[in-house]
């Protein structure tokens, strides 16, 4: 009886800790999110013809991308960390990479 009350109430014992820069990383994975979005509004309101704009814009949004994802992985590998946070910023990270370079191909291929 008392093993499912303590199952019901979420105790937790562990000495692992959120990592702070982890936490920090998965913040700034939205970066590249809030700068698709952006670019996206200034192609619009430049009626479709923004490709510098855009080409600067995804530059620093696959640079933060990058750096979060390093950071994320960084943390995910220490040892006394829970790993969710960290991991969830390094899947955010690449999906955003992969975003920004199906934004590129699309690019270069004229379409």
């Amino acid at each position: 009886m008392k093993k499912k009350a303590r199952a019901e109430k979420n105790y937790k014992f562990t000495g692992k800790k959120h990592s702070g820069p982890g936490a920090a990383a998965l913040v700034f994975s939205f970066a590249p999110l809030v700068m698709f979005v952006y670019a996206v509004f200034v192609s619009y309101r430049k009626g479709g013809q923004a490709q510098e704009t855009i080409g600067c814009i995804g530059i620093v949004a696959v640079l933060a991308a990058l750096m979060t994802l390093r950071v994320s992985v960084r943390e995910a590998r220490k040892e006394n960390v829970l790993k969710r946070v960290p991991v969830a910023g390094a899947v955010m990270s690449v999906l955003m990479l992969a975003g920004w370079t199906a934004v590129y191909v699309i690019g270069w291929m004229g379409l």
